[in-house]
């Protein structure tokens, strides 16, 4: 008997009829070279034959209402092949849509919990006498490393078929009887409150650290952080898949062009493709993309269990349009995430998924569902992205040769899409599986990593050509450095000179907005003829709004204006003229402290120029509100006047835009 750790238990628990937490794999076989010809009865003997030196596959769950803890896993005394094999002809042409068609058939059915947790079917009927291997591993039994090692023991480095460990062979599972169970079970809830106590310290200092390392940009981006798009929302029963494979050299061109890894071109190239497809629907968001990336731990952890893994947040840069700089972002946030992560307990998701409990995790999980609260909290991440590497030479599985070893991952709710990438003799496989709700034709993501590694491999042979050499990977710290000295220089930039032309104006005028109440109703006007014009009808409606204010107003007014038209940039040579008036800075101030909208602006500062000084000009018998001079101007007029209303602002906003693009 072996109990089911608290991680691998709890893939039990999350799984529903929609959300179904199996592992599954596309293998297609070349089965020319298979001793003696292919057969599917001769197939079917040899699997039988290597499972009985496999136990992993033929263990299945066992538990009773006695047990108050996870699952055991104990030996199938009753296993046979046929509630396991399958066959399937495909229907023609055979080609590739057809067989993504009938496997995403496939991976939308569950397995039978009573039976070990695995399903294999052969898949006949592909052109040129190929053969397809369908193969589904609950979760639970399997994770990215020790699926990948459990598929390696069908494979052989030869069409031969290899000699069974009889280690191996004897080995076994094991039973268990209901009282066992129980006690078993008992005694690991009693150690539940040291374990709680034990994990609090650790934990309760995560967040605090998170955002320290945030501050001095070390931190990866913060789960609910990520935008939202088709794939984030609640997720049906329903698959759809994809595939496509590349040359790895060519991966590796780019990696040495641009002084990167074969996981952040992966990385690249798969954002590159979600950002054209996202922009084909309309739906590219602003912000960029965040992807859970799942970690191995099994070398970092002891902890019993088969699921021994971490995951990260990575910024995949969708937001950013050149491919090279989009490259260049997600080496960079590659490195602070995976020091992040480095930083952060290994353990910490193992250990806490040992509190799992399947009543309560059960009942919540079809209750998220049942309420598509997915759909109403802020997005945790936008997808799974997982890099498998394999080995670079040829393999065979059950005597055939593999052609194409494509791995696909579960959806989640929130999160309906998962890309997973393995490599395998000299080839890279991308293998896309998504919820049919958010992403019904997945094909077009296929299609769209095939255009943008050319597009990588076109850019690193014109590095090449140009004889730069390859940047240099730098470490966290470094980066982190290099992002706070660039925030400091916008800052610094921001304070000395906004903007150039309007920015700058609208700094120098901010000291002396305290005298903008000017004495002598002209300088008051200046400010009222610079902000009007946005709105010419605002001039128009103001005057009713206050009749004895427009009375009073109306003797200050021809002065300005007269002034005004003698001198169109009164902001620079009207200080030589009026050396009585307010000088410019208080009058663009003056503007500058009005309310945003011109319409506002013309409606308060018209009386308040007149309040400021009643008597000393005389009446005109021009309208002086709606006249041309004093209630239009020309656009750049209108534009230019609420730029400057809050130049700091705007500074500040700049500088983190470029700092969080660099």
């Amino acid at each position: 008997m072996q109990r089911l750790s608290g991680l691998d238990a709890s893939f039990l628990y999350f799984e529903t009829r929609s959300q179904l937490l199996h592992v599954c794999g596309l293998i297609v076989l070349d089965v020319s070279e298979v001793p003696g010809g292919y057969s599917f009865v001769r197939l079917r003997d040899e699997l039988k034959r290597r499972i009985t030196g496999m136990p992993a596959f033929r263990r299945k769950l066992h538990d009773s209402l006695l047990n108050v803890d996870h699952p055991v896993w104990v030996e199938a005394e009753d296993f046979d092949i046929d509630h396991h094999l399958h066959r399937v002809g495909l229907p023609q042409p055979g080609d590739d849509r057809a067989l993504s068609e009938l496997c995403a058939h496939l991976a939308s059915q569950p397995i039978d919990r009573s039976l070990p947790l695995w399903q294999m079917y052969v898949i006949e009927g592909l052109p040129n006498g190929q053969v397809a291997v369908f193969a589904k591993m609950h979760h639970s039994t399997v994770d990215g490393v020790t699926g990948a090692n459990m598929m390696s023991q069908l494979c052989t480095l030869t069409p031969d078929d290899p000699t069974l460990d009889e280690d191996l062979v004897k080995e076994t599972a094991g039973g268990s009887g209901a009282l066992e169970l129980a006690v078993g079970g008992a005694l690991s809830r009693l150690a539940t409150p040291w374990r709680l106590a034990s994990l609090l310290p650790g934990t309760l200092g995560v967040l605090p650290s998170w955002i320290n390392r945030a501050r001095k940009g070390l931190a990866m981006p913060a789960p609910f952080t990520a935008p939202r798009t088709p794939f984030n929302r609640t997720i049906t029963g329903h698959r759809t898949i994809s595939f496509t494979s590349v040359e790895l050299d060519d991966v590796k061109r780019v990696k040495n062009a641009f002084g990167t890894t074969v996981n952040d071109v992966v990385l690249a190239v798969t954002s590159t493709a979600l950002r054209t497809y996202l922009d084909d629907l309309h739906s590219l968001p602003a912000k960029p993309l965040i992807a859970m990336v799942p970690m191995s731990v099994h070398a970092a952890e002891s902890r019993p269990g088969t699921n021994r893994v971490s995951g990260m947040f990575m910024s995949l840069s969708t937001d950013i349009d050149d491919p090279v700089e989009r490259l260049e972002a997600i080496r960079d946030a590659n490195v602070v995430a995976k020091d992040h992560t480095n930083a952060l307990d290994a353990n910490l998701l193992t250990d806490w998924a040992q509190f799992a409990a399947p009543s309560v995790f059960g009942s919540a999980v079809r209750m998220y569902s049942r309420l598509r609260l997915s759909e109403r909290h802020p997005v945790v991440h936008n997808l799974v992205i997982s890099n498998v590497p394999g080995p670079n030479i040829p393999l065979y599985f059950l005597g055939a040769r593999i052609e194409r070893m494509l791995p696909l991952g579960p959806v989640f709710h929130g999160a309906g899409l998962n890309c997973t990438v393995m490599s395998m003799d000299g080839k890279l496989h991308f293998g896309f599986i998504a919820c049919k709700r958010s992403v019904p034709d997945p094909w077009p993501l296929a299609k769209a990593v095939e255009e943008a590694l050319a597009e990588y491999v076109a850019a690193a042979a014109e590095r090449e050509a140009s004889g730069a050499p390859a940047v240099e990977r730098r470490s966290a710290e470094e980066l982190a450095a290099e992002r706070r000295e660039k925030r400091r220089a916008a800052r610094q930039l921001a304070r000395e000179n906004p903007k150039k032309a309007p920015a700058a104006t609208a700094s120098a005028a901010k000291a002396p907005a305290k005298k903008a109440p000017a004495k002598k109703a002209p300088a008051k006007q200046a400010a009222v003829k610079k902000t009007a014009p946005a709105k010419p009808t605002a001039a128009k409606n103001a005057a009713p709004a206050k009749p004895t204010a427009a009375k009073k107003a109306a003797p200050a007014k021809p002065t300005a204006a007269k002034k005004v038209a003698a001198k169109k940039s009164p902001a620079k040579k009207s200080p030589a003229q009026k050396p009585t008036a307010a000088p410019p800075p208080a009058v663009k101030s003056a503007a500058a402290q009005s309310a945003p909208s011109a319409a506002s602006e013309t409606v308060s500062t018209a009386p308040k120029a007149a309040a400021s000084k009643p008597t000393g000009s005389k009446p005109s018998s021009s309208a002086p509100g709606p006249s041309p001079t004093s209630g239009t101007a020309s656009s750049p007029s209108a534009t230019s006047s609420p730029a400057p209303a809050r130049p700091e602002t705007r500074g500040e906003a700049g500088s983190s835009t470029d700092a969080g693009q660099a």
